[in-house]
């Protein structure tokens, strides 16, 4: 099976800088919009109007294709980002919107044509996430990615078509909902672990980082299989950032550990840990930030160090991680925490059951609403 170990495009939307790696492409996602969910009667078509010289189509699976809902395009340039004027043709069907990057651009149209100026937005517009706050206010912000099994392609047997190496597989349900659940878990975790969120001080130089996956694998970036990302920034983000992929089985259960030093050649750290094997994440002056330890039950134990107090994130006994992922802490049950994401209606709840001595104390609601075609938060989250 293959694993990916470094999540490329993963990461716009989150606090830590990324440093430019030597000269890369200039790209596009141009986007259009059905007006209502059907397919183009034949090939749709991309034409360059002007700057045709310097701009020019990127073909293949993740980089264009189309949906019930989206026909979209990748352009590429050497070196200019002067946006180019377009032409989309969209057979037998109506175009409601045009999208470059993730912002909305005016168009004309005529029939199944619509004719349109780009702009210099180089967001991949089909990978569409967001930043869940913390509602209590002093802990870590989860990265979400919005997983629209319809954007997966599947087809009538549910299987995803094209997505890379999800290609041919059953589109992952059940462990994308187990993700968002272990990460708003983690979360919880972290925050009574104390020292950890961005107001605290922190005995590392850096940042933690929680992140989930995404299947649409756009521009051909494979985040594959689902997996958990916890993750440590250091400043300047490469060399030295630390990155977790916690892989699970068919039932959402935590099983590997594949674990990643950006930017480190020759990474001694670097590699797959199992169940047992203690993974520490450290910054650039070797200070210990966070220990994680898969545990034969197939959760994850996150402590400081050594002998401090450890926190284990772990799925439902009954109703399994894709349901809920509970925090545990001295065989006391601290939270459990559950999410659901309508992609298609752009709304993700997540909840949060907060326990004081063994009895429920308070429950914590959160809703955020956001365009389902460019991740724009409509509006934002609230406890």
């Amino acid at each position: 099976m293959k694993m990916v170990t470094f999540c490329r495009f993963a990461l716009l939307f989150l606090v830590a800088p990324m440093m430019a790696v030597g000269a890369e492409p200039v790209y596009l996602t141009v986007k259009a919009v059905k007006s209502e969910p059907t397919r183009c009667v034949a090939l749709s078509t991309l034409n360059v109007l002007s700057h045709a010289d310097r701009w020019h189509e990127r073909k293949g699976d993740t980089w264009d294709g189309e949906n019930d809902w989206e026909v979209f395009f990748t352009l590429t340039a050497d070196k200019t980002n002067s946006p180019p004027r377009l032409a989309m043709t969209c057979p037998g069907v109506k175009v409601s919107r045009v999208i470059v990057g993730r912002t909305d651009v005016k168009f004309t149209a005529s029939g199944d044509r619509v004719e349109f100026d780009a702009v210099a937005d180089r967001s991949n517009g089909m990978l569409i996430n967001n930043s869940l706050p913390d509602p209590i206010g002093s802990g870590l912000p989860v990265g979400l990615y919005h997983n629209w099994r319809m954007r997966a392609n599947p087809d009538a047997q549910g299987r995803v078509r094209g997505c890379g190496p999800y290609n041919g597989r059953p589109y992952p349900d059940l462990e994308a909902r187990a993700v968002s659940n272990y990460l708003l878990a983690a979360r919880e975790a972290l925050r009574h672990m104390g020292g950890m969120g961005p107001r605290d001080t922190r005995l590392f130089d850096g940042n933690i980082v929680l992140l989930s996956f995404e299947v649409a694998c756009g521009r051909a970036h494979n985040d594959f299989p689902p997996h958990v990302h916890i993750m440590l920034y250091v400043p300047g983000y490469t060399p030295g950032s630390q990155v977790t992929h916690f892989y699970m089985d068919e039932r959402g259960r935590i099983v590997s550990n594949s674990f990643t030093e950006l930017g480190v050649k020759d990474s001694r750290r670097a590699g797959n840990y199992g169940p047992g094997d203690v993974c520490r994440m450290f910054d650039l002056k070797g200070n210990l930030g966070l220990e994680c330890v898969i545990t034969p039950e197939g959760g994850i134990l996150l402590r400081k160090k050594l002998g401090a107090d450890e926190y284990l994130l772990i799925g439902d006994e009954q109703a399994g991680a894709a349901e809920k992922v509970c925090v545990i802490q001295r065989g006391r049950k601290l939270a459990t925490c559950s999410s659901s994401d309508d992609a298609e209606r752009g709304v993700i709840t997540a909840t949060v059951e907060l326990t004081e001595e063994c009895k429920p104390a308070r429950t914590i609601t959160q809703t955020l609403r956001y365009d389902p075609f460019t991740g724009r938060v409509l509006e934002q989250a609230k406890p």
